[in-house]
C-alpha cells in the first residue's frame, strides 16, 4: 500500500459528514459548510470509535466518556461536546 492509498482511504472516512452538510446546510457560503463539514468529520470519527469492541463496552458500562473538539485557530476558540449514541448493553435472544 502506498503512502497515497492511506490518505485517500483516510480521506474518504469524511465522505458521510460532507453528505450530510451539504444536505442541510447546503445554501450557506462555503467556508460555513467547511467549518460545519470539519464538525460533522469529528461526529463521524467518533462514531467509528464504536467498531472497537472494548470502547463500545467501556460506554455501556459507563467507564468511557467520548467527546468531541473542534479548534478554530483563526478565531482561538475550542469546542467541546459529548455525543449520547444511546448505546445499550447487549442481549442474547
Amino acid at each position: 500500500m502506498k503512502c497515497s492509498d492511506f490518505i485517500e482511504d483516510w480521506v474518504k472516512i469524511g465522505l458521510p459528514a460532507k453528505s450530510k452538510v451539504v444536505a442541510e446546510c447546503g445554501d450557506l457560503p462555503f467556508p460555513e459548510q467547511c467549518a460545519y463539514c470539519e464538525k460533522e468529520a469529528v461526529n463521524v470519527s467518533l462514531g467509528n470509535l464504536l467498531s472497537y469492541p472494548f470502547v463500545r463496552e467501556g460506554l455501556v458500562k459507563k467507564t468511557l466518556t467520548l467527546k468531541g473538539g473542534y479548534y478554530d485557530f483563526v478565531k482561538g476558540t475550542f469546542e467541546l461536546w459529548g455525543l449520547d449514541f444511546g448505546l445499550s448493553p447487549s442481549f442474547s435472544v
